[in-house]
């Protein structure tokens, strides 16, 4: 894998420091030894064999048929019969949806009684309401799963990374619930891959990133540090432009409708702490604590202006633009106070940022082991070790951004030079 870790030097006129300059060594010891592109093939090629005799397993049982079962998947299926329907605001009334839920799955003792998404999600799993419950399974999990798949490529292209994002625990658990942790992951990857060369295409991605709005809080204040104005334009263009059509699409009611829903969904979020308890972000965390609602929103939103100001600090400064995106991408997550385990597959899209810049630039020593320990901590996913995750990663690159920057002051305490 000695070819992974050549240095070029960057372009004077792009204002990015060369690796020289940022003094980064490939690392050296048993981390070159163990992570060489041939032994993550093997080690990722053998988990990945693994969950597909598991997803195999289920399959061939009753994981697709929804009779008597309660999956996350249920109500985006059922989200596009009320699409196809004469009136699909009714996929906010909580009765209404609820009924439908009973008569597709069956009895009670299922939390899966409510839509509290935008009405602009219903774009994406129309489609699916034209197809029976099991086809429109393995079509949603199929398309989603390319466009995830196709976003880690565009950031490294290369096989390995491609089965190296499949490994992440939180894809498992999203293709076993059937949810849209992949769609969110892919739109991410997507706008940030293109954020530079084709901003334009970065803002449409981030235009459909709205149906997940709570993942796209800091993009706006990153493309403003930057000044990156095309983004802005179309991303903003695109937000209102997708959320006009659905208006246009399935009656004005469904924005009313939506809004009403949620309001009363995030009243019970902060009432019960039992139905905190799948999520992972700190908000989450500190609910299923049973530390109160005031106290555990004052906290999280304390967290979310650090990380706002961070990235923001991080996107004014000449750095490489995947170590920026990589800021970016994983403070969405930390920022977040509804995060739930399949979302935690943005992660991916944040460490391939990582890597690709440790592939152009060199790693640090310890660098790879940490992004190798969060891999495995992602397995228990519980208690806060999530939140812990996002922001050890989000520690790695805010360590890369200072070791440039103090390079480029000239008060780089002897960093050794990179290997060519």
């Amino acid at each position: 894998m000695s070819h992974a870790f050549k240095y070029r030097r960057a372009d004077a006129k792009s204002g990015r420091q060369s690796p020289r300059a940022l003094g980064i060594t490939s690392g050296r010891g048993i981390e070159n030894r163990l992570f060489t592109e041939q032994r993550l093939l093997v080690y990722g090629s053998t988990v990945v064999v693994a969950y597909a005799i598991l997803a195999w397993l289920l399959i061939r049982t009753e994981w697709i048929n929804p009779d008597g079962t309660c999956r996350d998947f249920t109500w985006i299926w059922l989200s596009s019969k009320f699409a196809l329907s004469s009136a699909p605001a009714q996929a906010y009334d909580y009765s209404v949806f609820s009924a439908a839920r009973a008569a597709l799955v069956g009895p009670p003792n299922c939390i899966l009684e409510h839509l509290d998404y935008p009405p602009t999600l219903l774009f994406f799993t129309y489609p699916l309401g034209l197809m029976p419950y099991s086809t429109a399974f393995a079509m949603w999990m199929v398309a989603t799963l390319l466009l995830y798949l196709a976003a880690v490529y565009a950031i490294i292209p290369r096989p390995v990374a491609v089965i190296a994002a499949v490994t992440l625990h939180p894809v498992l658990i999203n293709f076993l619930l059937g949810h849209d942790g992949f769609l969110t992951a892919g739109l991410i990857g997507l706008a940030l891959a293109f954020v530079e060369r084709r901003p334009w295409l970065s803002g449409i991605f981030l235009g459909l990133l709205t149906y997940k709005p709570q993942f796209g809080i800091l993009f706006p204040f990153a493309l403003l540090a930057s000044r990156n104005w095309r983004a802005l334009l179309s991303a903003t263009a695109m937000s209102v432009m997708f959320g006009a059509t659905a208006a246009i699409a399935f009656g004005y009611q469904v924005w009313p409708s939506f809004i009403g829903a949620l309001l009363e969904r995030a009243w019970s979020l902060n009432q019960d702490r039992g139905l905190n308890e799948p999520l992972v972000s700190i908000f989450g965390f500190l609910r299923s604590a049973g530390v109160s609602a005031h106290i555990s929103w004052t906290v999280q939103l304390t967290v979310t202006a650090i990380v706002a100001v961070t990235v923001c600090a991080l996107w004014t400064r000449p750095l490489s633009h995947s170590l920026k995106a990589a800021a970016l991408c994983v403070g969405s997550l930390i920022a977040s106070p509804h995060v739930i385990s399949y979302d935690l597959c943005i992660l991916s899209i944040g460490v391939a940022l990582l890597v690709a810049d440790g592939l152009s630039h060199g790693f640090l020593p310890g660098e790879r082991t940490v992004m190798l320990t969060c891999w495995a901590g992602l397995i228990p996913l519980t208690g806060p070790i999530p939140a812990i995750i996002c922001v050890a990663l989000l520690v790695l690159v805010v360590r890369r951004a200072l070791l440039c920057q103090a390079d480029a002051l000239g008060t780089a305490p002897g960093l050794p030079e990179p290997v060519v």
